[in-house]
């Protein structure tokens, strides 16, 4: 069985919406590490990461997504999940690392949260 993920960028509210639809796991987290690296290395500093298409992620997501955020915060930027189904509210829940990120329950609410700074 092979784990698809896609990933589509747009920009909305002067920052960059990354919407991942898949599985995120071993097989495709460096793709998401490679789509949200270029983004940051392009010089984007506000990212949405929307995660409403997303039903799984194994620890190499999760490594995956501490990873860029921890790249964004090196380069002075923000980023924000949003849209986390159950299952992968409950990971990052389970590895501790909810507390390391700034959720939002919509698009819309991560680019307002962008919109104050």
């Amino acid at each position: 069985m092979t784990w698809e993920l896609t990933l589509a960028s747009e920009p909305a509210g002067g920052a960059t919406v990354v919407r991942v639809k898949g599985r995120l796991g071993t097989a495709t987290s460096g793709g998401l590490i490679e789509a949200l690296g270029a983004a940051i290395d392009a010089g984007e500093r506000r990212l949405v990461v929307d995660l409403a298409d997303v039903d799984y992620t194994s620890s190499a997501g999760l490594l995956a997504l501490d990873a860029v955020s921890g790249r964004m915060a090196l380069a002075g930027g923000r980023l924000v999940l949003c849209g986390l189904m159950e299952p992968v509210r409950m990971a990052l829940d389970l590895a501790s690392l909810l507390p390391h990120f700034t959720i939002a329950a919509s698009r819309e609410a991560a680019l307002a949260i962008l919109a104050e700074g």
